[in-house]
């Protein structure tokens, strides 16, 4: 492989980085709805909710955010916990029936959310078969295994997340380390047609205008000495304004790329480096791998410039790969 000092410098930048992002599975269970138990004086919080999943999970470095209107006094669903009751002589209320995941048929809600929870490239992608095509949802979790790829290609695979119910769709959280509380989203509103999932939310927002992914025959590329370069999808978190790029390289001899001083110009012409870097760094001649970008307070519409050097740095590689 090829003998930069520089590049040996950046990998090990980017193990340092990343080390702590391998660890904490929690497994990938979809529990039943849980029933009413005994009621408890103590207020009840919620895990801290992460900004978005893919910047969160790419860096492995973001703070998670406490869940809107959850605090002291105050229940996962944002009720008072000390709201009075009715009165003695009055009947109390019957509770009216929680609202499940609307327009799209159960069985394909829950296989979606196992795929998207299990953290593995192979099962996350067979969850594209539940849901409808050129969808929101498709796009999303197509973003979501490209992700993953990039990762795994990296030697840095994804943790499992667990996926409890909830009143209004599912909430995953992933274990952040032992010293940590775990990173939660919430995900709801599901929608669809034809029994397959076509719409959701993502911590409250809809994560389609933030979506880039692009068809097969629509994919932007970029070549130099012999290493192909593909935009495959890109994401811009509603929460975070953080732009996740996953890119396929493709290299005819073996070549090493600097991924983490990757850098990215925007339409208006103004550069910065990326903040985070995945995925396939040192590639042996013929070899494909996928790597995923993290540029907070990028939007698509730019070019993303990935720099690397052929084996004994005999030629130089330079790739910009337009993201929109």
């Amino acid at each position: 492989m090829v003998s930069s000092t520089r590049l040996a410098a950046v990998a090990a930048v980017i193990a340092l980085g990343f080390t702590a992002l391998g660890c904490g599975a929690t497994g990938d269970r979809v529990p039943a709805p849980t029933g009413g138990g005994q009621e408890s004086s103590a207020p009840t919080a919620r895990p801290p909710q992460a900004p978005d999943p893919s910047a969160e999970t790419l860096s492995g470095e973001a703070e998670p955010h406490p869940a809107p209107g959850v605090g002291p006094g105050v229940d996962p669903v944002g009720e008072p916990l000390s709201a009075p009751g009715p009165a003695a002589e009055e009947p109390a209320p019957a509770p009216a029936p929680a609202p499940g995941p609307r327009d799209a048929a159960e069985g394909a809600v829950t296989a979606y959310v196992e795929a998207l929870a299990s953290g593995d490239p192979a099962r996350m992608a067979g969850g594209l078969e539940h849901a409808a095509e050129d969808s929101v949802a498709h796009d999303y979790l197509a973003h979501q295994v490209s992700l993953a790829r990039a990762r795994a290609d990296g030697g840095l695979p994804a943790a499992a997340s667990e996926a409890e119910r909830t009143a209004d769709g599912y909430e995953l959280c992933r274990s952040k380390g032992r010293r940590s509380e775990p990173a939660c989203s919430a995900y709801d509103a599901f929608t669809g047609a034809d029994g397959l999932v076509g719409g959701l939310r993502v911590n409250g927002a809809d994560p389609g205008p933030g979506l880039l992914v692009p068809g097969p025959g629509e994919r932007t590329e970029a070549g130099s000495a012999g290493v192909t370069a593909t935009l495959l999808t890109a994401y811009r978190s509603a929460a975070d304004k953080a732009l996740v790029v996953t890119v396929g390289f493709e290299t005819r001899d073996s070549a090493d790329l600097d991924l983490h001083g990757a850098e990215y110009r925007s339409r208006s012409g103004r550069e910065s480096r990326v903040s985070a870097a995945v995925g396939g760094r040192e590639l042996d001649r013929g070899a494909r791998a996928r790597a995923a970008f993290l540029l907070p307070g990028a939007a698509p519409g730019g070019t993303l410039h990935v720099r690397g050097c052929l084996e004994e740095c005999s030629s130089l590689v330079s790739l910009e790969v337009p993201v929109g």
